[in-house]
């Protein structure tokens, strides 16, 4: 495995001579871990799952619920046929979660009716999962926002001259609900997202199509943009695939980069480094960035 610094052009020489042949006119971002942190919104929301089912179940164990839960979230985060709502599709997974950790049956101390019946219990447990899925949903959109910096990156960008667009995978009733909190129509004149893709028979990233699409809303060619996202196999494999300029990973972790894997040509732990890159590649009309 490749250690990454906080800068690390990791590419063969030709790519290098590519870099600076054309000037880059677009700039294409994920959106989770990358322009929101998401996954500490999710950390807060999870805490308010537990403090919650500490209320409803008094002794069940609120953090194994929640475990519990995420296994169930990975094997099915909506429903595979798009017929299920996902607020009702992720309350069946909190019951899943209940089941799996035996306390579907267990008695809820509120709403305040203590019922005997296994049925009644059941019929409780699905109370409980919604009531956990809408409290998670309320916190974290509550906190959404984007990461420190990021609207004056925008600007910045913008004032370059540079076209953006955002890329972000998911279901569409989950993608769009962050959206919209974060208006980000008022910031971002291209918005793609990859539940939206699929609903209309196409693929969302790491497939080509998906960038080639950006590419052809900004009105740039792939070797005149960069995509910058936190997932390698995602946004780093789908931006090599698509033949686009650059591909900049958001490393939120180790830094580290399968030998095997996709290899991104730069690595940043935050999308405020953003400017060091473009400068780095030196192929930017108008003035340095950074």
């Amino acid at each position: 495995r490749l250690a990454a610094s906080p800068v690390l052009l990791c590419t063969c020489p030709q790519r290098i001579k590519e870099f600076c042949t054309m000037p880059v006119r677009a700039v294409f971002f994920d959106l989770d871990d990358t322009l929101v942190s998401t996954s500490a919104h999710d950390r807060s929301a999870f805490r308010a799952c537990v403090e919650l089912t500490g209320l409803r179940r008094p002794g069940s164990d609120g953090e194994a619920l929640v475990a519990a839960y995420k296994r169930q979230l990975s094997k099915a985060p909506w429903d595979p046929e798009d017929k299920v709502p996902i607020s009702d599709w992720r309350a069946q997974l909190w019951v899943a979660a209940l089941d799996e950790i035996g306390q579907v049956t267990a008695a809820l101390v509120q709403p305040p009716s203590l019922v005997a019946s296994t049925s009644s219990r059941r019929a409780s447990a699905a109370e409980l999962g919604a009531e956990l899925q809408h409290r998670f949903d309320e916190v974290r959109l509550g906190e959404f926002a984007w990461v420190e910096g990021v609207l004056e990156l925008v600007k910045r960008l913008g004032a370059a001259g540079l076209r953006m667009c955002v890329i972000t995978n998911g279901h569409s009733d989950v993608q769009h609900p962050k959206l919209k909190v974060l208006r980000a129509s008022d910031l971002f004149e291209h918005i793609i997202v990859g539940g939206d893709e699929v609903r209309a028979g196409r693929l969302e990233k790491p497939d080509a199509g998906i960038f080639l699409k950006a590419c052809e809303l900004t009105g740039v060619a792939p070797m005149e943009a960069v995509h910058v996202g936190d997932s390698l196999s995602s946004d780093i494999a789908g931006a090599i695939a698509a033949g686009l300029r650059a591909s900049i990973w958001v490393s939120l972790g180790s830094g580290l980069v399968s030998e095997n894997g996709p290899c991104p040509d730069f690595t940043v732990t935050s999308i405020t480094e953003l400017p060091i890159v473009l400068d780095e590649l030196g192929c930017l009309e108008g003035p340095s960035l950074s």
